[in-house]
């Protein structure tokens, strides 16, 4: 596995996205029929790595990294179980018979996005306007990670919260998608608007026994009874949706739900 790579130019070292706790390899390019004498492969101007290919064995002279650094058949340096101290500058310092070779890379490392929520605050009004409040979150954020919403494949709007006002009588029915992303990793969630703006006779899941997926949880308030409705929403295992629902005849504050 070569990571995630784009080209490298003389000025420039070879940008390579590792993902944490996976593989990534560093590839050489040499012609055919050089004849190599030593490569020494060092990271951030240590030595880490030193092999003759007529001699035998490698000598890792980094310790720690011992049992997670490998040299490949074409001598490309491989890490495995990728750390975020891996994260750095590597240079493959290479002589052959008639002249030196010098390659270097920037390795950048990052975490695959984890679980997908989507939690939502819906206000129902008499009229028949359903205004519904959307956060998009991740279990591990971080600095890489972007937002954006889609509806029927159009970008909305590229950031984690947005507001929709719908109206059941003038309004058709439309698909809503979070989608979250990193340099190496992207997750997207989808649901009707409908299915959040209707509180009458909700679909159960048990009733639905093709229904597959995560679950949305229905808070409905009434006057002067209260009642919790699960329904079910097909989607991927990494994704989840709560919401909490009031109707009332009259807007009230809007309280932040998780």
């Amino acid at each position: 596995m070569l990571g995630y790579t784009v080209s490298q130019t003389e000025e420039t070292p070879l940008k390579v996205k590792g993902v944490l706790g996976e593989s990534v390899t560093l590839p050489l390019k040499i012609s055919a029929g050089e004849e190599i004498v030593y490569i020494t492969w060092l990271f951030n101007g240590t030595s880490i790595i030193f092999l003759e290919p007529k001699k035998k064995p490698i000598l890792v002279t980094d310790p720690k990294r011992k049992h997670r650094l490998k040299i490949t058949q074409s001598y490309f340096l491989q890490i495995n179980e990728l750390m975020m101290a891996d994260e750095g500058l590597y240079r493959a310092q290479i002589t052959t018979i008639d002249s030196s070779l010098i390659f270097d890379y920037s390795v950048r490392i990052f975490e695959r996005l984890r679980n997908l929520q989507v939690s939502n605050h819906t206000q129902i009004f008499e009229n028949g306007t359903c205004e519904i409040h959307l956060a998009c979150s991740v279990e591990n954020p971080n600095d890489h990670i972007s937002f954006r919403w889609e509806v029927s494949e159009n970008i909305l709007l590229q950031e984690a919260n947005l507001t929709i006002s719908w109206d059941s009588k003038n309004s058709s029915e439309q698909t809503y998608t979070c989608i979250a992303e990193n340099p190496v990793s992207d997750l997207s969630f989808s649901f009707s608007v409908q299915s959040l703006c209707k509180t009458e006779n909700p679909r159960n899941a048990e009733d639905d026994p093709s229904s597959a997926g995560n679950t949305v949880y229905i808070q409905v308030t009434h006057p002067n009874t209260r009642k919790e409705i699960a329904t079910s929403v097909e989607n991927n295992d990494s994704s989840t949706i709560y919401s909490t629902v009031y109707q009332s005849n009259r807007a009230t504050a809007l309280d932040n739900v998780i």
